[in-house]
């Protein structure tokens, strides 16, 4: 457990989910994730989604010791056993790897790499685990050395059972030798950087379905072991290389799930979907796919986001001893919202006397009355800037649906509370804290972060010229949604576009960029004409941006349907283009699509700005 005397004292730090031990995990996680069951239950799996969405505290959720504590079982007991295998831990040499592309020998020295790490890291995790070590009959491993182990390998690692004291000792050395088929071949390809001839490999050369198969599933063969599927759970897979990420996708594609599944996360940059003999594999035939980022982040038939929210910040306070909801450790900015308020009873009213445009008597109170007190404050006071991003509600929303987005300006905030006093008790974080601290965080996420970016360190880095036409072009569409906030439109709060035509290369190149670095989420929306049917690309901002323009961060509103060749004068001039937009009126003749409040449709149903 935690103890807040041995820590930074901030229950909204983040550790690297590997660092946390089993209780604190199960504490920590919150399996109130709609698509969870899919991932627990034999079978592959596709975790993909940004940093920082959850994906590595899921699989530490799915080890072996947390697993013994939610089951309240033995190790031998448990229904599967999950063994971790981070990708970003790997030194596979690319480098020098490289050396061996386009020879046939690529693929077969690469397979053998990653299957001598895995059933290195397999090993290695049972050593660390004790109740694993406790659980396993020493004879019974003895057997499976001399029936499986030494057949698989031509080795002779056999022992008598007088010859060897413990489970832990035989545990060392089968390590010990996978970890030297691994170093050797590991030697092997360090060696390829001096000399301009491809030296002989004389090594041992393992694959997936001869050997790591046999050689783990007969693991439920020994006495003590979980008779369960073993689950490979693979974390950032998108850092495998072209030839890598094809043998991954091959052992997919096998009929083995029932006894060894893959559980693969990775962000959007996975590298193909191909396998080394050029078929590809495909949801939901070979493997589920989850998408962990959501666009809806209140509560709805879409999303429970917000309750997950809600659980991650009760149980991270009460392991400080803090017993304060979540909304009341948060508070919103009091004087902003009885202003707010009185906005949506007017709006009330005039639904009461016949008026109203919404279907329900609250539709347009909850939609029309932030956007129009943040308008006023645009007025002749112009203090758009003291508007408040304050209130757990505001904060969940503003995190655009990675958990993360919440801890870490969660995790300044406290600092900054405690700052003030530090003989106190912190309870709650002050409204003024909360939009302070947002609204950094915003400007750091678009200006310095990106600026870090731009430092090319790597033949792999993305240009900075293109890393400039994504900020021209995020500035353009923050720029644009904020003339649209300040129109007299029906639908005010827009932060997605969706694509009315064809993208080009040099744009779609763009909005990837953006989505790999999260100032996207990409989805797909049902084209404007109805008859000729079809989908088209839709792009949400992240909410997380919204303070740099004072934009309503609420809800999943309106999008608007945008050309190419709009998007690539926001590339390339983005004020130009605001210039141009707002002398033009055309937003006085747009129309927006409006997404339903709480089951959102995606009918084709706008116009587009085809300026």
């Amino acid at each position: 457990m935690i103890c807040a005397k041995e820590t930074a004292k901030n229950p909204f730090q983040i550790t690297t989910p590997e660092n946390l031990d089993a209780q604190t995990t199960v504490s920590l996680f919150v399996d109130v994730f709609t698509d969870f069951p899919k991932v627990i239950d034999p079978g592959h799996v596709f975790l993909t989604g940004p940093r920082g969405v959850g994906k590595s505290m899921m699989f530490r959720y799915l080890q072996a010791d947390c697993q013994c504590l939610v089951e309240d079982c033995v190790f031998s007991e448990l229904p599967f056993i999950g063994i971790y295998i981070p990708i970003k831990n790997w030194s596979l040499v690319k480098t020098e790897l490289k050396r061996l592309d386009e020879r046939h020998a690529s693929e077969i020295f690469n397979e053998h790499l990653m299957v001598s790490q895995i059933a290195t890291e397999v090993f290695d995790s049972l050593l660390k685990s004790l109740k694993a070590v406790e659980s396993i009959d020493k004879t019974s491993l003895i057997q499976y050395c001399k029936y499986v182990l030494s057949p698989l390998t031509d080795c002779d690692i056999t022992w008598e059972s007088g010859e060897i004291n413990s489970t832990f000792e035989i545990l060392s050395q089968i390590k010990c030798y996978m970890n030297s088929a691994y170093s050797k071949a590991s030697m092997y390809t360090k060696k390829l950087a001096f000399d301009t001839h491809l030296p002989m490999y004389d090594g041992p050369l393992y694959d997936y379905q001869d050997f790591l198969v046999p050689l783990l599933s007969s693991l439920s063969s020994i006495i003590g072991f979980p008779k369960g599927t073993i689950y490979l759970l693979i974390d950032d897979a998108h850092f495998l290389t072209d030839v890598q990420t094809r043998i991954l996708n091959s052992w997919i594609a096998t009929r083995t799930s029932g006894r060894i599944s893959l559980k693969v996360s990775s962000q959007y940059d996975y590298k193909n979907y191909y396998t080394v003999t050029g078929s590809t594999i495909d949801s939901p035939h070979d493997f589920t796919e989850i998408d962990m980022a959501t666009v809806y982040t209140a509560n709805s038939g879409k999303s429970n986001y917000k309750e997950r929210i809600q659980s991650i910040v009760a149980r991270r306070l009460a392991l400080y001893n803090i017993n304060v909801k979540p909304e009341l450790f948060f508070p919103v900015d009091e004087e902003q919202e009885k202003k707010v308020e009185t906005i949506a009873t007017d709006y009330r009213k005039k639904y009461d006397d016949g008026n109203g445009k919404g279907y329900y008597r609250d539709d347009d109170a909850y939609r029309y009355a932030r956007p129009d007190y943040i308008k006023s404050l645009a007025g002749k006071s112009k203090s758009s800037s003291t508007y408040s991003y304050s209130g757990f509600d505001q904060l969940v929303h503003l995190s655009s649906g990675i958990v993360r987005y919440f801890l870490e300006p969660a995790h300044i905030m406290y600092s900054k509370e405690l700052a003030i006093d530090t003989n106190r008790k912190v309870e709650s974080i002050s409204p003024s804290i909360q939009n302070r601290v947002v609204r950094d965080e915003a400007e750091n996420f678009l200006f310095i972060e990106l600026e870090r970016y731009k430092k090319e360190g790597h033949e792999s880095a993305i240009p900075k010229e293109d890393l400039e036409r994504l900020s021209n072009l995020v500035q353009g569409l923050g720029g644009l949604f904020r003339q649209i906030l300040l129109s007299e439109r029906s639908e005010r709060r827009v932060f997605s576009i969706a694509i009315s035509d064809n993208l080009t290369e040099d744009v779609e190149r763009i909005l990837d960029i953006g989505v790999n670095f999260g100032f996207f989420h990409r989805s797909t929306i049902g084209r404007k004409n109805r008859r000729s049917g079809g989908r088209t690309k839709l792009y949400i901002m992240n909410k997380r941006l919204a303070p740099i323009w004072n934009l309503d961060p609420t809800g999943f509103s309106g999008y608007l349907f945008i050309k190419n060749a709009v998007l690539q004068e926001g590339i390339r001039n983005p004020q130009s283009l605001l210039a141009r937009i707002e002398r033009s009126g055309a937003l006085q003749e747009m129309e927006y699509v409006q997404l339903n409040l709480f089951t959102p449709n995606d009918e084709p149903m706008a116009n587009s700005l085809d300026m």
